[in-house]
């Protein structure tokens, strides 16, 4: 299920002024959808320019063919996302270029010093992660089928990030191999551009802070964010831990059939695929 790699082409356009506070009543959860927006045109282009290093060490054509159309699918995700943040940056958040630019700094860094081992490593550390992640936020229904473009943007981005999700992963064990490296260098991954969204989400929610909730507001808020913290234990937890085991690998991941179904809807939905 969902072994193909698909490119598409999507049509979403932004207005040139976004409320940041797209999902209604949550600004918390708005603002950190917006952090890992604006890390992508900085993340993506890096994760890409990694894949096509390793092209000469790749003797198999599956595996290549597949490098190819990840890098195809990351290419048309971050286009999206800039396109969204440049709306974005007009919300009211001065110091949101500053944090970017330290962001574009580490990835040229890391292209420019580290060794292919370390960036195919790091790759595959935010693949592991993240793709744990929008399983946790997908499964099984994505966005219950979103009207807003921000959130059909994610839920588009989100479906092909469970289809590439092996790639990096057979990358790395192609071309390099090695289990205790990719661990160590996949943890310091995920430190990286985690700790990085949540001093932007803190940014953000200093400059615009929650509105004040009535006491049934808090309640109920607080009752949710239990819920999920006792859904994350359950479910996220588990799955993360595994991403650390010496005989994970994302091959042997279930992904729930309504994400094909939703990986179809956005086939039909864009101007062009291949």
């Amino acid at each position: 299920m969902m072994d193909t790699i698909t490119v598409r082409k999507m049509p979403f356009e932004f207005p040139d002024e976004i409320d940041p506070v797209f999902i209604e009543g949550d600004p918390e959860a708005s603002f950190g959808m917006i952090a890992g927006s604006l890390l992508l045109p900085h993340l993506e282009p890096y994760l890409i320019r990694s894949m096509r290093a390793a092209i000469e060490h790749v003797t198999d054509p599956q595996i290549l063919d597949s490098l190819k159309r990840f890098s195809a699918q990351e290419g048309q995700h971050f286009r999206m996302h800039a396109k969204f943040n440049k709306a974005i940056r007009k919300a009211g958040f001065p110091k949101l270029e500053e944090f970017e630019r330290e962001l574009a700094a580490d990835y040229k860094r890391f292209s420019e010093s580290k060794s292919l081992k370390f960036n195919l490593a790091y790759a595959e550390g935010f693949e592991a992660l993240t793709m744990n992640a929008i399983r946790f936020l997908m499964d099984p229904n994505g966005f219950d089928n979103p009207s807003s473009p921000v959130l059909q943007m994610f839920e588009w981005h989100f479906v092909e990030e469970l289809e590439h999700r092996n790639v990096t992963f057979d990358v790395y064990d192609h071309v390099c191999g090695g289990y205790f490296y990719r661990l160590f260098a996949g943890i310091y991954a995920q430190w990286h551009f985690t700790s990085w969204i949540r001093k932007v989400n803190r940014y953000m929610l200093d400059v615009m802070p929650p509105p004040e909730r009535s006491p049934e507001a808090k309640r109920a808020r607080k009752q949710f964010e239990r819920a999920e913290r006792r859904r994350a234990f359950k479910t996220l937890l588990p799955a993360i831990i595994r991403i650390y085991l010496p005989n994970y690998s994302p091959h042997d991941l279930e992904i729930s059939p309504a994400m094909q179904v939703l990986a179809d809807k956005y086939t039909e939905l864009a101007t062009s695929t291949s």
